[in-house]
């Protein structure tokens, strides 16, 4: 991490708090450092004798209707892939391979690296440490088409910044020049259009599509020795990564592709490579694990399910669904809503969730013999591995029932153009992406989805079925039936005084029969609350900033409104953009100025303490919804500000009060009438996915 973010982290604490990270900062730095020296003479490939046999199949063969849906999305992105064309994060579709010059982030520019010789084997070899160049060499050599050009697995393909292979992962640095983005090499490494190569080939039999699956995933195993490099700074990319390598070869297998021996046997052995580093570098705390942790644990419970049975994937596997069992439950709220305080993270969360849930349910019953039969003292790290045995189902009623509400939850967040509504953080960070071509903010995959698992009346679109066809697959055709109506309002519980001041905004959209019909939905443990019809939305943000007070992908958007009315946003939250590259921008969309929410001057509510940390001073409550009104209020200001939300009558009415909630004899009330949807814009462009920004106008 850059310099300047951990001073401003460490601003963000008490001197002694401050202190003890530093020092335990410095120490894990310096450790790492040293295991990356120590590691140079070794090889970090675990030996092919430790693994006996292969893995698993799961899969049958998908319904290739399913497939036609979308077929020329699907076709598309296989020919972009095969390509080695990638467009990620805001990078524009751009060649990604050795020596390739990039656009740039802003004014930042770097490289380009070095390209590859016509001998590219040896050079690709030449760029590990001595302990693994014979086996990156083997490996490679199985590459055996000559027009075959490796990716380059370490470059942020915008700015054009490399990190050196020969770097230990857990040292790399990240935040550390400006304009340099971590996550464009996380994100293509974790390999998601594998799985859509694979059903391009189940559409059209394609021999090139298998070739290029299997020379890819030696590429970036050669390219990647276990523990080195950028691609292994973060288990949880990691964890993704290894749960679409194994979904895309059992899609491959099941479309009938014949994959050779030599290379079932590397990918066997890279997956336990990748078990035993996640396993070792679990994004575990006690009070703020979140997504990451997600990840770790259904990425291990994913490769275990599928590597070969023995004490030690058994006991992955077991504490992986340990784990989950028990993060469902906390990392989901009651409402279903996820607790981090953003819709895009709960569409991440609940994919990674409904998908593994799906695969463990439908284990084979020789794999099941696991949570019998396993030993528990074999796992030696935090959290603890209860003893066994281990029940049958592993999850609860309650996790399900959250599943289930947090699929309703993606439906609800849903406006009537299609696209959910942006709270907090938007990564684009997916699972699995089976659904080319769909737009940053769809969460019809995820409703698609949860509808293979569970009896759920939402509408999808036909171009996402094979979500609910191999999400169902896994299941084993395990199927439940769940309550799970949200709640519809939120009773007042506070007496109305009178303001010194009203500040009242009334948007009349040129139809008002387009707020007709609205039905109202409430999901208060996340805090948002919801007006919506078959032509309109309505929602209010008020709740926890989320990881338990953390607030590390929350923004300042305490009572904002978001207003869509026939298509056309009045008032819309504006995205994230980006996180590290451009501090600057990154704090521009967490402000309440880029918010539609109550205004004191430039003032924020809550302190903006560092890139994934807010401050917990806006304390906002909900006091109300029902009967077309929502009220709510926050201390962000020093003074206490009500917002009042009026929907009906052919407008909607946002109300900001001071001094009291109701228009008395004293109150000055000033008024404004909006009748453009220009008049409620952003003071920020607004950015439907990470990396990426429209134009205005």
């Amino acid at each position: 991490m850059a310099l300047g973010h951990l001073i401003r982290h460490a601003l963000a604490m008490s001197p002694g708090e401050a202190a003890r990270k530093a020092l335990r900062y410095a120490l894990r730095q310096t450790g790492r450092n040293l295991v990356g020296r120590l590691m140079r003479g070794q090889c970090s490939f675990p030996p092919v004798s430790q693994v006996q046999g292969r893995l698993a199949r799961r899969l049958a063969r998908p319904d290739q209707t399913l497939l036609a849906a979308n077929a020329d999305a699907i076709r598309a992105a296989a020919a972009a892939a095969r390509a080695h064309r990638f467009d990620l994060l805001g990078s524009g579709p751009v060649r990604v391979a050795h020596g390739e010059r990039y656009p740039g982030f802003g004014p930042w520019r770097y490289g380009p690296g070095a390209a590859l010789p016509p001998e590219w084997r040896q050079a690709l070899a030449g760029q590990a440490w001595r302990g693994n160049r014979a086996r990156v060499l083997g490996i490679v050599s199985l590459i055996e088409d000559e027009s075959y050009r490796p990716i380059d697995w370490h470059v942020d393909f915008r700015s054009g910044y490399r990190w050196s292979p020969r770097r230990w992962g857990g040292s790399v640095p990240y935040g550390h020049a400006p304009g340099v983005d971590i996550k464009l090499p996380w994100e293509l490494a974790r390999l998601q259009h594998l799985p859509v190569l694979a059903m391009a080939f189940g559409l059209d039999g394609d021999a090139r599509l298998a070739a290029e699956f299997r020379n890819q995933v030696l590429d970036f195993i050669a390219a990647n020795p276990p523990g080195w490099g950028v691609n292994w700074a973060c288990a949880m990319d990691v964890a993704i990564r290894a749960a679409n390598i194994v979904l895309a070869r059992d899609l491959f297998l099941a479309f009938g592709a014949d994959l050779d021996e030599p290379f079932e046997e590397e990918l066997t052995v890279s997956m336990l490579a990748h078990a035993r580093h996640i396993a070792g570098n679990l994004e575990w705390n006690q009070a703020h694990r979140g997504n990451h942790y997600l990840a770790d644990i259904c990425g291990l419970a994913w490769i275990a399910a599928y590597l070969p049975a023995d004490a030690e994937s058994d006991t992955f596997l077991v504490f992986a669904v340990q784990q989950l069992a028990a993060e469902i439950e906390r990392q989901f709220l009651p409402d279903g809503a996820n607790f981090e305080a953003s819709t895009a993270y709960h569409r991440l969360s609940a994919e990674m969730a409904l998908y593994t849930v799906a695969m463990v349910l439908g284990l084979p019953e020789e794999r099941r013999r696991a949570f019998r039969d396993y030993d528990h003292t074999l796992w030696r790290r935090r959290p603890a591995l209860a003893p066994g045995p281990m029940a049958w189902p592993p999850f609860s009623d309650t996790a399900m029932e959250r599943l289930a509400r947090a699929v309703r939850f993606a439906a609800a967040v849903t406006m009537p153009s299609g696209i959910a509504v942006q709270v907090g953080d938007n990564d684009s960070g997916r699972f699995f992406k089976l659904t080319p071509g769909t737009a940053d903010l769809d969460f019809g995959p995820l409703i698609a989805a949860g509808k293979g698992v569970f009896d759920l009346d939402l509408a999808t679109a036909p171009q996402a079925a094979v979500e609910s066809a191999v999400i169902a697959d896994l299941a084993g055709g395990t199927r439940f039936a769940v309550p799970c109506d949200p709640a519809a309002a939120l009773p007042g519980d506070e007496p109305e005084t009178d303001a010194t001041t009203i500040t009242r905004v009334v948007v009349t959209p040129p139809d008002p029969a387009a707020l007709e019909g609205m039905e109202a939905v409430a999901y208060p443990e996340f805090g948002l609350f919801i007006w919506r019809g078959a032509r309109a939305f309505v929602s209010v943000r008020c709740g926890p900033i989320g990881q338990n007070g953390n607030g590390g992908h929350a923004h300042n958007d305490q009572l904002a409104v978001e207003i869509e009315i026939d298509g056309v946003p009045w008032a819309r939250d504006p995205g994230t953009f980006v996180y590290t590259p451009d501090p600057a921008a990154r704090n521009a969309y967490r402000s309440a100025l880029a918010h539609c929410v109550p205004r004191h001057g430039e003032a924020e509510p809550a302190g903006l303490l560092a890139p994934f940390r807010l401050e917990d001073r806006a304390q906002a409550r909900a006091l109300r919804f029902q009967d077309g009104q929502f009220l709510g209020r926050h201390d962000g200001f020093g003074e206490r500000v009500w917002r009042r939300v009026l929907v009906g009558g052919g407008a909607v009415v946002i109300e900001d009060c001071r001094g009291g909630t109701q228009v008395g004899d004293d109150t000055a009330v000033t008024e404004h009438l909006i009748a453009d949807p220009g008049d409620l814009a952003a003071n920020v462009a607004y950015s439907p996915g990470y990396g990426r920004v429209e134009a205005s106008g």
